[in-house]
């Protein structure tokens, strides 16, 4: 009777977790003041400035040559474009991790075809995990098996943060520039917030796995449960989607990769559920 009621506990736990720490009902945000928004949007900028301007360079070729283009610069440019200030916002909810503020100022970007595709996305995966609940609370037993699901949410909720970014930026208009900046900051973030999260179940199978396995192969064996085969599945079709969304965005986030060295890692993920990078 004790392993039953702490199931049933661990599984309602579970199921908090996926309502709240997922995301999945959007909440009214507050709004941003320029005292928080901008100055944490310079130095997000600033920090991934390096990674996705040789991306971006072409487009800003009628400037003056030699012009400084610093991250204030930006910022204020930003802002004087059309949903410029969104913009900005949603880079600072992507830097802030929480994706309930993310989804939400993502609705505010996106067209009626990003939104349905968005929110498919974020039923597919509520709606299996919700019903693994129960079974996964009675395979906990491993005592790293709950540390292992919690990084697995982390990963899903993650690289829905990057595929929100990556629909984002394929959606936005032409006629944006100084946006764009901000937008494919957006995606190095998300990317690097990914990265980390396949580093940390990757040291799962550096103290949990054989020298002869590879990470696929110990994946698969770990992670029989529906739920946790979803969660890696969900993650890397994700990920894969958004990869596919420009050369703009891929190239983002094959750099960001590579910054972490996690693309031998993510590779053979994606070509076990049919994405290649």
């Amino acid at each position: 009777m004790k392993q039953i009621a702490k199931g049933a506990v661990v599984a309602l736990i579970i199921v908090s977790l996926i309502g709240c720490s997922m995301g999945w009902e959007v909440e009214q945000r507050e709004a941003l003041s320029d005292e928080l928004l901008i100055p944490r949007a310079v130095a997000l900028i600033e920090e991934h400035q390096g990674t996705v301007w040789p991306y971006l360079e072409a487009e800003f070729s009628d400037l003056p040559r030699g012009a400084p283009i610093d991250s204030e610069t930006i910022v204020a440019n930003t802002l004087a474009e059309a949903d410029g200030r969104a913009y900005l916002e949603f880079l600072y909810t992507v830097g802030e991790d929480e994706y309930e503020a993310v989804l939400e100022v993502a609705y505010e970007l996106l067209d009626e075809e990003g939104r349905a595709e968005l929110d498919q996305q974020l039923r597919a995966v509520r709606t299996i995990l919700e019903q693994e609940a129960a079974v996964l609370a009675r395979s906990l037993a491993p005592s790293q098996r709950a540390p292992f699901w919690k990084d697995m949410q982390r990963l899903v909720t993650r690289t829905l943060v990057l595929f929100t970014a990556g629909v984002v930026y394929a959606c936005m208009p032409t006629t944006l520039l100084w946006g764009k900046v901000a937008a494919a900051a957006g995606i190095a973030v998300a990317t690097g917030a990914v990265a980390t999260t396949v580093m940390s179940i990757w040291r799962y199978y550096q103290f949990g796995g054989s020298a002869e396995q590879s990470f696929v192969e110990w994946i698969a064996e770990v992670t029989t449960e529906p739920d946790l085969a979803y969660a890696l599945a969900a993650s890397m079709i994700a990920t894969g989607k958004t990869a596919k969304r420009s050369p703009i965005v891929t190239g983002v986030m094959l750099c960001v990769f590579a910054i972490y060295n996690v693309i031998d890692m993510v590779r053979p993920m994606l070509k076990k559920y049919n994405f290649t990078v």
